[in-house]
């Protein structure tokens, strides 16, 4: 399994940070060269900065392990409804 999590430092200030979305992405197919996978991704709302909230699953077909996680990363996003 893979956790990306996104933590906010308001102003730079790291003792004032929290974390506002977390993605945890989980091989489905016993490691295997090419591999499948599902990732959920959680948002929290916060109106301070104008993020709302998400909840939402995405699945992964057929990527090739050696591409590396940020492919991987970058796939999962591509198929997101993200606004722009």
């Amino acid at each position: 399994m893979m956790v990306v999590t996104i933590t906010i430092w308001p102003g730079g200030d790291e003792a004032a940070a929290f974390d506002i979305a977390q993605m945890k992405i989980e091989n489905e197919s016993r490691l295997a060269d090419v591999s499948d996978y599902t990732a959920r991704i959680v948002q929290r709302e916060n109106s301070r900065i104008g993020v709302l909230g998400m909840d939402t699953w995405v699945g992964i077909s057929s990527h090739p392990r050696r591409d590396g996680p940020w492919a991987l990363l970058k796939r999962i996003l591509d198929r997101l409804d993200l606004p722009s």
